[in-house]
């Protein structure tokens, strides 16, 4: 073989190398980015003992968790969790059990026993973790109905709560709307109900495209840069049905398409007060401490991030359109719109939380003095800060909400 072919040969070689190097890269990259905004898979926990009054699980971080948490039976078929940790279920199902108290902890056979609560469906085999506690609006005691918002993708289905009526119609003038977070569904926005009806307000609890539940052209989260429309029509319906003051409640990925109403939303003058809990308030460091507590090299976490901002190369990593995730964030540039005119802010957070790094609502308090308030939860899981003591939680809630009248 002559010299020149040689190098040719070589040559060849070497574009090979590259381009198997660069599919191997997106590949790497796709799967990063494929575990923050795409459905994961369900997580079923085998029920080694079951009763009317307890149940035993096997024994870990999340099961032997202080608080109190729901339990969806097996066979519910519906997929997705909360947050980039799997720690919250989408709910629904053929049955639901709350459970409270830690009973009994076995640390030879490694299993954990706590109180049954309530319980619907059969005596399950196989359950899912949540937060859920509230399984459905019919569980609050109170005046609730099921409405459909219309969107650009179609009619997104809703629960609309009403407070007890005092003088004789069942809506306030105050409505707070509920933003569930990313890979879950509406139930877990439920949980912020029954402070905002203790208040006198009513509540709304919609659905949005990707959740499984409205209408979407994309399995995908757009970590609220496309799902924000969606909600935005919920606040059409509660204008349109007697709302003249709006508090918007998000949790987790929710923050973030509450940021993005602050900025898009036709009912802004309205918007009296904010409710964050467990927020995604900047999704950069958010998905970076993920990337390191599962061992990823930061270049390639920031050529994820990057990926998703391009345009053509988020498709590629499973978007329909770029995400730019350094607009998304509320503590990059806090004197920026929005943030230059926030409302009232409660924040709930627990510094315990794997997945949403507690020190970013620390950062977010400490740039707006006299505007958000920051609630400290005991230790916990993400989203889990009600879980871990309603009462508190609520009395939280309340109390801020009072000081907006």
């Amino acid at each position: 073989m002559s010299g020149g072919a040689v190098v040719a040969v070589l040559g060849a070689l070497v574009v090979v190398l590259v381009l198997v190097g660069l599919v191997g890269l997106l590949v790497v990259v796709r799967l990063v980015v494929g575990r923050v905004v795409l459905p994961g898979r369900e997580r079923w926990t085998p029920v080694l003992a079951v009763d009317a009054s307890s149940i035993t699980l096997p024994l870990s971080d999340e099961t032997r968790s202080a608080g109190t948490f729901g339990l969806w039976h097996r066979g519910d078929g519906r997929d997705g969790v909360d947050g980039l940790d799997g720690g919250d279920s989408g709910g629904g199902g053929d049955g639901h059990t709350v459970v409270g108290e830690v009973l009994d902890v076995d640390d030879v056979r490694g299993s954990v026993r706590r109180a049954v609560l309530d319980t619907v469906g059969a005596p399950p085999t196989e359950v899912r973790w949540s937060g859920h506690v509230l399984r459905h609006p019919s569980v609050l005691g109170t005046l609730w109905n099921d409405v459909a918002i219309p969107t650009v993708l179609g009619p997104a289905p809703a629960w609309q709560v009403s407070p007890p009526a005092e003088d004789g119609t069942a809506a306030s003038r105050t409505w707070a709307v509920h933003v569930h977070g990313i890979r879950t569904t509406r139930v877990t926005a439920l949980r912020t109900v029954p402070a905002a009806t203790a208040l006198g307000w009513t509540s709304l609890v919609p659905s949005f495209r990707g959740d499984g539940e409205a209408p979407s052209d994309t399995p995908a989260s757009h970590l609220g840069a496309r799902e924000w429309p969606d909600v935005e029509a919920a606040l059409d319906h509660a204008v349109a049905h007697g709302a003249e003051r709006l508090v918007l409640v998000g949790w987790s990925m929710g923050a973030t398409i509450t940021r993005e109403l602050l900025v898009h939303s036709a009912h802004r003058a309205r918007i009296v007060g904010i409710v964050l809990v467990a927020p995604a308030l900047d999704w950069a460091t958010t998905v970076q401490t993920a990337a390191e507590r599962s061992g990823l090299p930061g270049p390639v976490v920031r050529l994820a991030l990057g990926s998703m901002a391009t345009p053509g190369l988020c498709r590629l990593v499973g978007l329909r359109s770029p995400v730019d995730v350094r607009a998304l964030s509320w503590v990059l540039d806090p004197s920026a719109p929005p943030l230059d005119h926030l409302p009232p802010t409660l924040v709930v957070h627990s510094p315990g939380d794997p997945t949403v790094p507690f020190r970013l609502s620390e950062q977010f308090a400490a740039q707006h003095p006299g505007v958000v308030t920051l609630a400290v939860s005991e230790p916990t899981g993400h989203g889990w800060e009600r879980n871990r003591d309603a009462a508190w939680f609520d009395d939280q809630v309340t109390r801020w909400g009072a000081a907006l009248d």
